[in-house]
């Protein structure tokens, strides 16, 4: 049992790779399928968009039935998805229907795989559960990027290579994840369809210690390295681009892992409070990047927009860990994804004020909410929380 998690893990960290090295793709299928700017950040609104009802749902489903009986179907929609995406890089509409079917399975993975982390991981030192399932994540959003983009710019079949290998990686983590232990349904009162588990006792905390947090989460790491390379134009990040912006992902999403620390040390709302303070920090060097032309600084904005990605996102799961009752965590833990996947349709908001702004400012506001988002956040009472992860 004590080891179990890291079977889960991987798989998370899979299902993590396939949702983000598209990133790194995006500058191949804007120049091969001559799309407008806009275009690239509407396939990021639509996986979006899948995983809505992909972490709604799986949280409570899995409340009910169990976590294996979510996590191992939705790890073949995946599958399917990552196939359709891989043989259908010719054309937006298959895109489009890939991402989105990969969203659907990615949030079915996700939510109720985090969970499972969680609930193998109650013997070790208190938050650790939540750290493990932030780094397989964080992990896997890190390193697909890094392994698509050095393909996709060096290897032949930039659309199509890149799949395949995660196709046979995804083959392997379904299978080592149909070993792990536990994840299957436990006694217990049923339960409605969607209920998240928010009610009197909680909730002035969930909206207090994570409503104002949680879409940042995202939204630091992905203008990073799909926003801030449109906002600086063609040619600027050199001979190698595509390299370049999975270079990008994987220093962001490893600075995330490796601030893990800090949400060790502190309370997780003064952690989320912390990590908001990075990502105000880092939408401002943004800003400055942006404005001065400097292309090779956003090695330097990368890490700094990462750590507060890393920082808030295990922060988060700390708080639903200690206010979601334990027949509801799934549905809690869903509904706090959710919000942070709100971050994935930031890009295409950006894009669209960039036609009429100056790109510059547009970070400059992202950081100012990030900031007020900081001064907002409050610390659960005593009283609206749950003896479950004290």
């Amino acid at each position: 049992m004590q080891q179990g998690w890291r079977r889960v893990a991987f798989l998370l960290f899979v299902i993590g790779w396939g949702a983000n090295h598209f990133g790194a793709l995006l500058l191949v299928y804007r120049a091969k399928l001559h799309l407008d700017p806009a275009a690239p950040q509407l396939l990021f609104g639509i996986y979006a968009l899948g995983l809505v009802p992909g972490l709604l749902l799986s949280g409570p489903l899995s409340d009910r039935f169990g976590r294996r009986a979510l996590v191992l179907p939705a790890a073949v929609t995946c599958f399917v998805a990552s196939a359709t995406l891989g043989f259908g890089g010719e054309h937006f509409e298959l895109l489009l229907v890939g991402r989105l079917l990969y969203g659907i399975g990615c949030g079915a993975v996700m939510n109720p795989g985090a969970v499972w982390v969680l609930e193998l991981s109650q013997d070790a030192i208190g938050g650790s559960g939540a750290r493990r399932a932030t780094i397989a994540l964080s992990s896997g959003f890190g390193f697909g990027p890094l392994i698509s983009g050095v393909l996709a710019q060096w290897a032949p079949h930039p659309t199509q290579l890149p799949y395949l290998v995660h196709l046979a990686t995804l083959i392997a983590a379904i299978a080592v994840c149909a070993g792990a232990p536990g994840g299957r349904k436990t006694a217990g009162p049923r339960r409605r369809l969607l209920d998240v588990g928010i009610d009197r006792t909680n909730r002035r905390g969930f909206l207090l210690g994570v409503v104002w947090m949680a879409p940042f989460v995202f939204t630091f790491p992905v203008i990073v390295f799909t926003v801030m390379p449109v906002m600086l134009g063609p040619g600027a990040l050199g001979g190698s681009p595509i390299a370049y912006i999975g270079l990008l992902a994987a220093v962001t999403l490893g600075a995330g892992i490796l601030a893990q620390p800090v949400t060790r040390r502190f309370d997780p709302t003064v952690s989320a409070r912390i990590g908001l303070v990075f990502g105000t920090l880092g939408c401002l060097l943004g800003a400055f990047v942006i404005s001065a032309r400097l292309p090779s600084l956003l090695l330097l904005v990368a890490p700094v927009l990462g750590v507060g990605y890393g920082v808030c996102m295990t922060s988060g799961l700390r708080n639903v860990e200690i206010l979601a009752k334990p027949e509801t965590r799934g549905g809690m833990t869903g509904l706090y994804y959710v919000l942070t996947y709100i971050g994935f349709a930031v890009p295409y908001i950006l894009a669209q004020l960039t036609k009429t702004l100056d790109p510059a400012s547009t970070l400059v506001g992202l950081a100012v909410l990030s900031a007020l988002a900081a001064i907002a956040l409050r610390r659960p009472s005593r009283a609206s929380r749950s003896t479950f992860g004290t």
